[in-house]
């Protein structure tokens, strides 16, 4: 064997061996997209060359790189770009769809080479050598644009269509032998094969997923008795991918459904599903299948699908565009629903318009018709808003079938209505016959009921309420009242129960008194004789104007009327109203609401026995309260009263003698200073007299001389003490200002702390109080100040005994975390109100505090915390009555367990009686 023998073996060999592997990768991969990778990257390691891709035409003529492979990145990848159709000249398509013409370019030699499969004349297979010529000069600046110098182009073919391009591109020239251009047109064949085989997949799948759709449906329709239309629907919107949907049915006891369309809205039952239409307040219809495009379009009786991609572009359509015009639905699917060519209805489909992006190989204009060959190939985005999405043929194919679908199943339930009706008429004579023993029993239970309520609870408000439901529901009325006749026989309702969609005649704007000149000139009416009445029709009732617009007022049509009595006497009316139409009042119900009316009577008398005895209860209980408040201030005032005159005789009788003593100790301080400057005198004149010396050593007269002045200073110091604490206990004491005057109160305060200053003074076993005061500037206040001082008495005696039992049990030393807390305080601030309307007292300390359970029973007289002995357990309680019903004040307390007490007291400046 020579060595081009054995090359040619060799390549043969390779050659077998490609095609082999093509076939096997198209045979073991259902994906297209996966086989179109393998093979281009098995073809381009065949020919050896830097770049193979698929190239697929769009249906508008433009087409896309679907698969693509590359040497080491020799080339730019343009795998996803799309290509405009002006790219590939009109004759060149034509050339590859009649002669499936290969092209082979090579830039360097500018020359291009055809090789044609068929015959263009006969269309026979032909085995025909590459012809070359020159390459149009726009040709060679697109492929040097791209990087490439030589290329050859293979047509693909489905279904005798031009399906695509077989693409290979080398950065350098190369020379294609026709044994290569054979291999790539085997290849081609394969890929149309791959192409047909992917077409039967993809359908194969796509009429199993439809079908899964019709059956899925179609088994909840027919499953059950009564069919879940919603569920279909929305299952139905689900398959199409769609937005909203729509199912509009009609009435099946009327001919036709357009003639439920005619008549109006409240004969269509619509069922809907995500996004809607919204019919404008001024328009025509309320509902979009109202409107004539629909009968127009269907005026033939050829009921197809109707697939509107674009609503815009449908003239026909123009009135209803404003009631989609707040959405974005775009496309609607009308699919009409017939059964032997009778309409029952309308499902429609919604679709919204999308946004759509493109991705170009190089920008290109279409309006030029790419006249120049592009000089760039990078990526160009191009972007679509508000696109509409076109109905394709496989979904118009399942409308029609799911409109089949649901159209027998509506027809089904139709007939399964109808022959419910049938049978519920047959059935109408048993159940008229067992309603009135029905009723009868109903009426009985009621009855019982009401008189149960009546024993149990005797709460008329709850007696008129449930009742008059219970026995509107019964009647089937649309009002049922209780009105109460007043002295003058004029009335009121006092309790309904009404239907909804009808005027309230208690708690509303209507005139609440009612007067009839009838029932006050008779006293009632007939009703003061025990009867009932019962009127059918008012209008047929031959009553005067007045009478009739009363009632239309009351918006009744028919009434019926029993009387409310409480022994003999008329207290009111129990009233059952018809307000939609006139209605005949059957004797059981007139009896019913009579029977219920005595009930109500026996209720009324029983609850006016059980208010007397309330009342009769609280009357002595507030007696007893009243009582005990007058005892509580009878003992404390008689205290106060014996105190303050024990005090104001003790301090009226200190008061002489310490003025006496005040008065003269200026006089005796004189008088010492005289004698003194006169002994000194005689001292100068005698002083060496030696009996007086020696008597002057003896009472050592050079003391007595210096300590005199001071002891008369220090008396004259203690003298006015006293007078301050006698002032501060006539000042304390108040019996000559019992009435109600004005008084600064800073000096009630100061006087009260007077007196309590023994209690506030450091002893040897504790530390002293200190009291910290934070005055305002305040006017005069009208009070009734020794009551006030009163007050401030007892506050300041509990916070120091407060202090003094967290001394005793060393609270401060265990409970501060500095020396500045270690010390008692107590705070007094004084103020006036925001309002300037209003004095405001508080009175602070930090000792142990007071739990809740003290807070809350604090007030109460009697109620003390103290040891026996100590506390009466009136000062607070007292303090409470004087601030707040002396004062017209708010006498108020905040504390917590070892956190202090406050005590807040706000009176008026001045007071308002």
């Amino acid at each position: 064997m020579t060595l081009s023998q054995e090359k040619l073996l060799r390549k043969n060999i390779e050659q077998d061996d490609f095609i082999y592997r093509i076939t096997n990768c198209i045979r073991s991969s259902l994906e297209l997209k996966e086989t179109f990778t393998r093979i281009v990257a098995e073809v381009r390691f065949f020919l050896a060359i830097d770049r193979v891709m698929v190239y697929q035409f769009h249906p508008d003529g433009s087409g896309k790189v679907v698969a693509e492979s590359i040497h080491d990145n020799i080339l730019p990848s343009l795998l996803g770009l799309n290509f405009p159709a002006d790219d590939i000249p009109a004759h060149a398509r034509e050339m590859f769809v009649k002669s499936r013409v290969r092209s082979i370019v090579n830039v360097e030699t500018g020359q291009i080479g055809k090789s044609a499969v068929y015959e263009r004349e006969t269309g026979e297979i032909i085995s025909e050598d590459i012809s070359y010529r020159n390459v149009d000069p726009c040709h060679i600046e697109y492929l040097t644009a791209m990087g490439v110098k030589s290329s050859v182009v293979t047509p693909i073919f489905h279904q005798e269509q031009l399906w695509g391009l077989l693409v290979s591109h080398h950065s350098e020239s190369r020379s294609v032998s026709e044994q290569e251009l054979k291999v790539m047109q085997m290849l081609v064949a394969q890929l149309s094969l791959a192409i047909t085989q992917d077409f039967l997949l993809t359908e194969a799948r796509s009429q199993a997923k439809r079908e899964a759709i019709i059956n899925n449906i179609a088994t909840l329709l027919h499953s059950l008795k009564d069919i879940p239309l919603q569920a279909a629907l929305e299952k139905t919107v689900a398959a199409f991918e769609g937005c909203g949907g729509r199912l509009c049915i009609g009435n099946p006891n009327f001919k036709s459904f357009t003639e439920c369309l005619e008549t109006g809205s409240e004969l269509i039952k619509l069922y809907t599903d995500g996004k809607q239409p919204v019919m404008p307040d001024l328009s025509k219809y309320s509902l979009m299948e109202q409107y004539s495009i629909w009968k127009e379009y269907y005026k033939s009786n050829n009921y197809n699908v109707w697939a509107i991609s674009d609503i815009n572009q449908i003239p026909g359509l123009r009135n209803l565009q404003t009631a989609f015009q707040g959405t974005k639905i775009r496309s609607i699917l009308m699919i009409p629903l017939q059964y032997h060519q009778q309409l029952l209805g309308y499902l429609s489909i919604f679709r919204e318009e999308i946004d759509t992006e493109t991705l170009w190989a190089g920008r290109f204009d279409s309006d030029e018709r790419q006249i120049y060959p592009r000089q760039s190939f990078e990526i160009w985005r191009e972007s679509k808003t508000a696109q509409a999405r076109q109905w394709t043929k496989e979904e118009i194919e399942l409308a029609e079938k799911l409109g089949t679908q649901f159209s027998t199943a509506i027809h089904q339930y139709d007939l399964h209505q109808q022959l419910q009706d049938f049978n519920s008429n047959l059935e109408k004579q048993v159940k008229q016959r067992t309603d009135a023993l029905q009723q009868a029993a109903k009426q009985r239970k009621i009855l019982f009921e009401v008189v149960t309520k009546i024993r149990e609870s005797l709460d008329l408000d709850v007696i008129f309420q449930t009742t008059t439901q219970e026995v509107c529901q019964w009647l089937q009325a649309d009002r049922v009242a209780v009105y109460r006749f007043n002295a003058d026989w004029s009335g009121e309702f006092i309790a309904e129960f009404v239907n909804e969609g009808w005027v309230k005649l208690v708690g509303s704007n209507i005139v609440k008194l009612w007067k009839d000149s009838y029932i006050q000139e008779t006293q009632g009416g007939r009703c003061r004789f025990n009867q009932s009445i019962a009127v059918d029709d008012i209008y047929q009732a031959d009553y005067a104007d007045c009478h009739i617009e009363l009632l239309e007022r009351f918006q009744a049509k028919a009434y019926a009327i029993a009387p409310i009595f409480i022994g003999e006497k008329l207290w009111g009316m129990l009233a059952a109203y018809q307000n939609s139409a006139p209605r005949h009042w059957q004797g059981s119900e007139i009896k019913f609401l009579c029977q219920t009316a005595i009930q109500f009577g026996v209720a009324l008398q029983q609850a006016e026995l059980l208010n007397q005895s309330r009342l009769q209860t609280e009357q002595i209980a507030q007696t007893l309260n009243n009582l005990r408040k007058a005892q509580t201030q009878l003992v404390q005032s008689e205290k106060m009263s014996s105190l303050g005159q024990l005090v104001a005789g003790i301090a009226h009788e200190i008061n002489n003698p310490v003025n006496f003593i005040y008065g003269n100790i200026n006089h005796i301080h004189q008088y010492t200073k005289d004698l003194l400057g006169l002994l000194e005198l005689y001292q100068d004149c005698n002083g060496n007299n030696c009996e007086i010396s020696e008597r002057a050593d003896e009472i050592d007269l050079e003391f007595l001389v210096d300590d005199l002045p001071k002891m008369l200073s220090s008396m004259k110091i203690g003298a006015s003490r006293i007078r301050e604490i006698v002032l501060s206990l006539r000042n304390f004491s108040r019996l000559d200002e019992a009435d109600l005057k004005g008084a600064d109160i800073h000096q009630g305060i100061e006087s009260t702390l007077l007196i309590l200053q023994y209690r506030l003074k450091a002893k040897p076993d504790s530390p002293g109080i200190e009291v910290i005061k934070e005055y305002g500037n305040l006017p005069e206040v009208e009070c009734y100040a020794g009551q006030l001082n009163q007050v401030l008495m007892n506050v300041l005696s509990n916070a120091i005994d407060a202090l003094e039992e967290g001394i005793s049990s060393s609270f401060w030393e265990i409970e501060s975390d500095n020396k500045q807390s270690l010390i008692p305080k107590i705070r007094i601030c004084t103020q006036i109100s925001e309002d300037n309307n209003q004095l405001v007292i508080r009175i602070a300390d930090n000792g142990l505090g007071m739990t809740e359970t003290v807070m809350k029973r604090m007030f109460d007289p009697f109620f003390t915390t103290k040891p026996v002995g100590k506390g009466t357990g009136l000062g607070l309680s007292i303090s409470y009555q004087i601030i707040v019903d002396k004062h017209d004040g708010i006498f108020n307390c905040k504390s917590l367990p070892n956190k202090g007490t406050e005590f807040s007291i706000e009176i008026p400046i001045k007071q308002s009686r």
